[in-house]
């Protein structure tokens, strides 16, 4: 189960000082990527009727450029609390060939996009810092629980933030009109 709170940052300046209130409370980074991010779905759009959605994310490790592939299926959403959807993630290897398989299976890109993501981890919940040229700048808590989730937000003083209730691929569709 994914359970996450997505909260965009109101200017510039949040990243840099979330990363110092991330040193200051004892987090620990772990990294960043640039990632590529393809959806998938049926000509007849079903996955996206049925509010799931199935995406390859290859992504590229800023410090040691290493390369790497996941397919992630994501359940519908879950209708009361945080954002938090079943997901199934294998690791493929290259990226390249899920995304050709998927395409002999019959699926469609619908989505391609890109992001910069910087992961922290703090109390058992991963800390996202999240780059989206069209969209702006993000941070993502995800964790085991609510509870745990809701904890490292007070922890972060980010409980004054808005929850962003739509995924990037949402966002971006709607963006563009597709």
């Amino acid at each position: 189960m994914e359970i996450e709170v997505k909260l965009r940052m109101p200017d510039d300046s949040g990243h840099p000082q979330l990363r110092v209130k991330l040193a200051t409370v004892g987090a620990r980074r772990i990294g960043a990527v640039h990632e590529t991010n393809v959806f998938f779905d049926h000509a007849d759009h079903s996955l996206r009727k049925a509010n799931v959605g199935l995406r390859v994310r290859k992504t590229i490790a800023e410090e040691t450029g290493e390369a790497r592939g996941l397919l992630t299926f994501k359940g519908p959403p879950q209708p009361h609390g945080l954002r938090s959807r079943e997901a199934f993630d294998v690791h493929v290897d290259p990226a390249d060939e899920a995304i050709k398989l998927l395409v002999a299976l019959g699926y469609q890109e619908t989505l391609r996009f890109e992001k910069r993501r910087e992961t922290w981890l703090l109390d058992g919940c991963n800390v996202e810092l999240d780059e989206i040229v069209e969209l702006g700048k993000f941070v993502e808590i995800e964790g085991p629980s609510e509870e745990a989730v809701l904890a490292v937000r007070k922890k972060l003083a980010l409980e004054t933030i808005a929850p962003e209730p739509l995924g990037y691929a949402v966002m971006i569709g709607k963006l563009r009109g597709t």
